[in-house]
């Protein structure tokens, strides 16, 4: 869908709906666009209001008619609350729910008026939000298709020249993170059957070649050439073959910090030897989310261009059931040389983590994040509105909170105290998988920080809100994205901090 800026009264724009914001309030209707356009239509929005019918409480919508007032047949107004409180999230839900109720209704093209001096962040906000909540996935659909609706185009019709050129970039910028947070969905809504990891690595490959990105993608035999012991271990149970990638973003100019993005990518998990119950196991297929949240990112990466370099590690393999698989007791051997005992092989995402980190560590970096479908624990902690964050780093966690804030995909910091260490302690060898059953989150985070060594670390556990989000107008029921724009956000902000 294309979304532009227009210089144009937006009286004459050929347009199936126009759409205005109004205010909760006695105010509402009476300064700026709203009035404009409520005198366009002989005090249509007014007598609106003043029925009752609407009150411009947040995300409440309603159509008016407009009698060939102005060139578009309708106007929809939608609720933005009370001003004093009104922020880039609301301006997010506010425009996606007007979207879908336009596109529901059948129209195909949006016209969205807005004073020249509209803050760059709302703009870019409401076009985030409109593409967000627009997103639909049919891939694998061969009925219905005909009763889809789509929209084709929204457009801002900026009042003169002197907002165009900021309204652009910032509905540039929100268009290519909607798009980045949009392929993360495809990815982890893919079904495991179309979505390998050999298929992966290639879809992160196409993303490099369109973006300018540096790409390296390790098979089989390079892994077990260097060593990627507990990668090795999870796929070994699997006919198809693991994958090991890494994008590299490297800004123009004088050497810049580098901060490293690391994804789990189980692209389906059965549990292994330690198999999951049979209800539900088909949403295993989101158990790399992780993963899609990184490459979704890196492609807003290579579009954007931050001025920090960014690197993008994804550690990609099924976690199978088979007579090569391993087994609870086995010992391996990870990239870094620590041993582990597998005493769940269920708690699979953390071993190629335990690589991914161990690698990561060759770019000397100023940061490190991992995002991983980790443990259900979370869900239990923090339900699916936050992912659990958990580091080495306060100053790091402080980023992500902070970036976690702008996008809305928050984060809520966990302990991660030294006493939890003594969990994962086995008496075979250096560390086991799991922990003693309670603070289950905390365990799994307990373990990868054996392995993230030498730099600044933080972990976020996005288990409960990779898919199933609830509570936004603009996130499906099905994998949200999440992480994409929290990724991104940190990266913007990275250049103002180094």
């Amino acid at each position: 869908m294309d979304v532009n800026v227009k210089v144009e009264n937006f009286k004459s724009a050929a347009v199936d709906a126009l759409v205005i914001g109004v205010f909760e309030g006695e105010e509402s209707t009476r300064s700026g666009i709203v009035q404009t356009a409520d005198e366009a239509l002989e005090g249509a929005i007014r007598r609106l209001v003043d029925l009752g019918d609407f009150e411009g409480k947040h995300k409440q919508t309603a159509i008016l008619y407009t009698n060939e007032e102005v060139a578009a047949p309708r106007l929809a107004v939608v609720g933005l609350g009370k001003s004093d409180v009104f922020d880039a999230e609301k301006a997010r839900e506010a425009a996606g729910e007007i979207a879908c109720k336009l596109r529901d209704l059948g129209a195909k093209t949006i016209g969205i008026p807005t004073p020249s001096d509209a803050p760059p962040e709302m703009i870019q906000a409401a076009t985030e939000g409109s593409l967000l909540a627009l997103y639909q996935f049919n891939q694998h659909k061969t009925e219905g298709l005909d009763d889809i609706k789509e929209l084709d185009a929204i457009t801002f019709l900026v009042s003169d020249e002197a907002g165009r050129s900021s309204q652009e970039d910032a509905a540039a910028l929100g268009s290519a993170i909607a798009h980045g947070t949009m392929l993360a969905r495809d990815l982890s809504n893919q079904p495991g059957n179309k979505l390998t990891p050999t298929i992966l690595a290639e879809k992160a490959q196409s993303v490099a070649d369109s973006t300018g990105l540096k790409c390296e993608i390790l098979d089989l035999a390079d892994l077990k050439e260097q060593g990627f012991g507990t990668l090795l271990a999870v796929a070994q149970g699997s006919e198809e073959e693991p994958r090991f990638i890494a994008l590299d973003y490297v800004p123009e100019g004088e050497e810049r910090e580098t901060v490293v993005f690391v994804g789990k990518g189980i692209t389906f998990d059965t549990g292994g030897i330690s198999l999951k119950p049979g209800k539900g196991m088909e949403e295993m297929k989101h158990d790399m989310s992780g993963a899609a949240a990184v490459l979704g990112a890196m492609q807003v990466i290579g579009n954007v261009k931050p001025d920090v370099r960014v690197v993008g590690l994804i550690a990609a393999t099924e976690n199978m059931p088979s007579g090569t698989a391993i087994k609870p007791g086995d010992v391996v051997t990870s990239y870094s040389g620590k041993t582990v005992e597998i005493i769940n092989t269920d708690a699979e995402g953390r071993l190629v983590l335990a690589d991914a980190l161990g690698y990561a560590a060759r770019y000397e970096p100023q940061a490190v994040i991992d995002l991983a479908t980790l443990t259900g624990a979370v869900i239990v902690a923090l339900g699916n509105l936050t992912a659990g964050m958990m580091g080495t780093s306060q100053d790091l966690m402080d980023r992500l909170q902070a970036a976690g804030e702008k996008t809305h995909e928050r984060v809520w910091q966990l302990p991660l105290w030294d006493d939890y260490d003594e969990q994962i302690k086995s008496n075979t060898a250096d560390v086991k998988n799991i922990g003693d059953g309670t603070a289950g989150t905390i365990a799994g985070a307990v373990f990868l920080k054996k392995f993230a060594e030498g730099y600044p670390w933080v972990h976020l556990d996005i288990a409960g809100t990779a898919w199933d989000m609830k509570g936004s107008s603009y996130v499906p029921k099905t994998a949200s994205g999440y992480g994409v724009r929290l990724l991104v956000q940190l990266a913007q902000d990275w250049e103002s901090k180094s």
